[in-house]
């Protein structure tokens, strides 16, 4: 919540909004690579829509470039034109970020890390160290790093699920295996060279296509406003309390903040209606968000009670929903979702 609120009121020309804009960018990533993983597990596939790679790639370059270590030198390169692919912008930057990690991990001694991103027509059917081509267009990006390099008994593994030639600690065998599912399920393929002392170089072959961008932003539309509506504010942590509670009374809402859900428990029993919307986190010492709604459901049938929560996957929706909570939200959430679930709940158009 503190990055979202630093990310909306910073003006448009100042670097702290970019910075926000990289902190926001990574929770957002982080809630959906646990996500991508669950559902990797379950063998279910991303969305396919047209994505940007070009501005994908950036994105996750400036955000190693953050936390690259000294001895190490990064050169990238990309066209200036969009290449768009067809599949999933959270997978994509998974690709990007976990090879390019494994590419740094493997320069211990500092190196050179070089990243391209070009775009490849072929011909004719073109075979690859792990995957094959049929003729068309494709988005290529080349990871290629001075380290250790691999031999060919590890060459033949990389891709394979907990497979890591790291020490214990250091690596789980999974970032490698989620870039070879994501790229195959997108149609693509993976080209692998590498020799010992000769440092690696991994080339992601992913189709292009024509297809419009999908929005990259919403519209800039006035965002819905409350009429002074009193809101039943639960939130463990006293930060994230102060921030949300502000947040409600820029939207035009009353905010009843407790950092204790049972404490907001007894108040709401005291004067059941004295609050027109309920939002809680989820997670909190002793009673829970849907334990919370579950008690004041029993009391108030017609209450809104809108649910925070750090994964939004099929069974926590199902227990939500049993539960009693009207509408559930994924960290971290930005004061348009707020705006205008509080709006759909209440009943107005959103």
């Amino acid at each position: 919540m503190i990055g979202i609120l630093l990310f909306e009121e910073t003006p448009e020309d100042s670097p702290l909004r970019r910075y926000a804009k990289n902190v926001l960018t990574a929770a957002t990533r982080g809630r959906a690579l646990v996500e991508q993983i669950l559902a990797y597990s379950r063998s279910q596939l991303g969305k396919r829509v047209p994505v940007d790679f070009t501005h994908v790639v950036a994105e996750t370059l400036e955000l190693l470039q953050g936390s690259l270590p000294a001895d190490i030198r990064l050169e990238a390169r990309a066209p200036e034109p969009p290449l768009v692919v067809i599949g999933d912008a959270t997978q994509l930057h998974q690709v990007v970020m976990n090879v390019s990690s494994n590419a740094i991990q493997a320069m211990g001694g500092g190196g050179t890390l070089r990243v391209a991103l070009e775009s490849a027509d072929l011909v004719v059917e073109r075979a690859l160290s792990h995957g094959s081509l049929a003729p068309g267009r494709y988005a290529r990006l080349t990871v290629q790093d001075s380290g250790s390099g691999m031999d060919q008994a590890t060459l033949a593994r990389i891709f394979e699920p907990f497979f890591t030639t790291k020490e214990i600690g250091r690596g789980t065998g999974l970032g490698l295996s989620l870039v070879y599912a994501i790229v195959t399920d997108a149609g693509g393929a993976i080209d692998v060279r590498s020799a010992i002392d000769q440092g690696s170089t991994f080339t992601i072959y992913l189709a292009r296509t024509e297809a419009a961008l999908a929005a990259a932003g919403e519209a800039a539309a006035a965002l819905p406003r409350g009429n002074g509506e009193r809101v039943l504010l639960v939130e463990d942590e006293a930060n994230l309390l102060a921030m949300a509670a502000e947040v409600l009374a820029r939207l035009g809402y009353e905010p009843v903040p407790f950092s204790d859900s049972g404490a907001a428990l007894a108040a709401f029993e005291a004067e059941p209606r004295a609050f027109d919307v309920v939002i809680t986190d989820d997670v909190m010492p002793g009673l829970t968000g849907m334990g919370l709604a579950t008690q004041l459901r029993r009391r108030r049938p017609d209450l809104p009670i809108v649910l925070v929560s750090g994964y939004t996957g099929p069974t926590p929706t199902g227990q939500a929903l049993a539960a009693g909570v009207t509408e559930l939200l994924a960290k971290p959430v930005l004061s348009r979702q707020i705006a205008a679930t509080l709006a759909r709940v209440l009943n107005r158009t959103a």
